[in-house]
């Protein structure tokens, strides 16, 4: 089972219900789903830093369920259940030091 989170650049203020559209549009690939901005890839690099990417070498001690979807406008990180609570906490760290929604699309809830 996975926990999953979505980050993306809004330079404007995120409601749930906005961050749910923005989320279903991600999923769907629509081209204008979220804004190209230098603070997602920023934030990927830090991201990945801490926590590779998912490969067949890393699979059993990595957090990721899948490995990350992204873009230059968004990210979406598929989580193991059982590191969902530590690696929300980090991941929702990271995404405020690079002005980034955290969007939680089990609880549809903006993290901040």
């Amino acid at each position: 089972m996975s926990f999953d989170l979505a980050f993306w650049y809004s330079k404007d203020p995120v409601d749930a219900a906005s961050a749910l559209r923005t989320y279903r549009e991600i999923l769907d690939e629509a081209p204008d789903a979220a804004i190209p901005n230098v603070a997602v890839g920023n934030f990927l690099a830090d991201v990945t830093r801490v926590f590779p990417d998912l490969t067949e070498e890393n699979m059993d001690d990595s957090p990721w369920m899948s490995p990350l979807y992204f873009s230059n406008s968004y990210v979406v990180a598929s989580i193991s259940w059982s590191r969902q609570q530590v690696m929300t906490r980090a991941l929702a760290a990271l995404a405020r030091k690079h002005d980034l929604v955290c969007y939680d699309p089990q609880a549809e809830a903006v993290i901040s």
